[in-house]
């Protein structure tokens, strides 16, 4: 799900931009235990070469093409054809995929990357769902079942994020955005801060990457690096997780568009700031549990304190609410008071912070408790 609110930051992207390419690897020889390249004289007498500049038809049609170069239609540069070597500054995955396309019709079979971390580690995933050997990056345990659950799957589903604003470029199949609440589970393949969408020339945002059982989900947005920071479970790369946005914030955000004679402007509109929780997938099951234990007005709270400490502030609160209801009209105070245990199992069961017990509610309740009389003797 693209979140607009990633827009907001005024972060500017870093002036200097590291130059990622792929090129065919050279052929190497076994020298011992060691490989070394073919010397040329060795090397047999190859067949005819497919055409150095050979472009699939569909890359060509998915950008503006300027002589060896490729832009987006928005007019920022998506990547360089240098023949034998092609190279971006973006970490673009929908660029990344056509880079792979073209060393396929060049008969490219083995692939050398070089760049940025995620730049190579993006590159490779994408080199081995297309059948190349890479080069230059050494992928995890974790990273290497992916591509083989991927490839289970029928083949890869283009992410998201795989469109740079203003591309007409669309991925074959575009996944219906979480709704509020709903949580959008599967496994962490990589998270962190970057440019939206990858897209050089927009501000700083954050973003969270899932293998889902549909194919891979990138989700943008600011608060997501608080989520991370905040997190009760601390997930790590390769656990399943679960990801939900709780509630929405209106907000004005500054962005950089284009008009129609390629001019940069910068606009002021408003959009919303989703509040995220993202905890290991175990989480969101446990608090499923609390929010029922919470839902049933039959049990008694004290048994409930004992076997589940966690929801002592809870159950304070459902106290709390009790007293402050003792003026209304019977009727009304167990309206008042369902509608109470009611929002409060719908915020613990989002994953929402548990109420905690303040020294100061404390003092309150014990204030409001008779004093004991002293045991008086004959």
């Amino acid at each position: 799900m693209a979140d607009p609110e990633s827009t907001e930051s005024p972060v500017a992207p870093s002036g200097h931009r590291t130059e990622n390419s792929i090129r065919p690897s050279p052929r190497r020889r076994k020298v011992g235990n060691a490989e070394a390249p073919v010397p040329k004289a060795a090397e047999p007498v190859k067949p005819a070469a497919r055409p150095t500049h050979v472009v699939p038809a569909e890359v060509r049609d998915r950008f503006v093409v300027v002589k060896n170069r490729y832009y987006f239609h928005d007019g920022t540069r998506a990547f360089t054809d240098r023949g034998t070597r092609l190279t971006t500054t973006s970490e673009n995955t929908e660029v990344i995929r056509s880079l792979m396309q073209i060393a396929e019709a060049r008969g490219w079979s083995e692939i050398t990357v070089r760049g940025t971390e995620r730049f190579r580690k993006e590159a490779w995933f994408a080199a081995h769902l297309a059948g190349l050997e890479v080069r230059g990056y050494r992928p995890s345990e974790f990273e290497q079942g992916r591509v083989a659950r991927t490839l289970a799957r029928q083949g890869p589903v283009p992410p998201e994020d795989s469109v740079t604003p203003g591309s007409t470029a669309a991925p074959a199949v575009e996944p219906p955005a979480p709704t509020r609440d709903e949580i959008l589970s599967g496994r962490l393949v990589d998270h962190g801060r970057a440019t939206y969408r990858h897209d050089p020339r927009q501000p700083m945002s954050y973003f969270v990457k899932l293998e889902t059982e549909r194919g891979d989900r990138t989700i943008w947005g600011v608060d997501l690096e608080r989520a991370f920071k905040e997190s009760l479970t601390r997930p790590d790369i390769g656990d399943e997780v679960g990801l939900r946005a709780v509630r929405q914030e209106a907000v004005k955000v500054r962005r950089q568009e284009r008009d129609a004679a390629g001019v940069g402007l910068e606009r002021e509109f408003e959009t919303h700031r989703n509040h995220w929780i993202l905890e290991r997938r175990g989480f969101f099951d446990g608090r499923a549990e609390a929010a029922q234990i919470v839902r049933d007005a039959s049990l008694n709270p004290k048994e409930v304190a004992k076997k589940h400490p966690e929801l002592v502030g809870s159950l304070l609160e459902l106290h709390l609410a009790k007293l402050a209801a003792q003026k209304l009209h019977p009727e009304d105070r167990e309206r008042f008071v369902a509608t109470h245990r009611v929002g409060l199992a719908e915020r613990i069961a989002r994953g929402e912070p548990l109420p905690v017990v303040r020294l100061r509610e404390r003092a309150a309740e014990r204030a409001r408790k008779p004093p004991e009389r002293a045991p008086v003797r004959g």
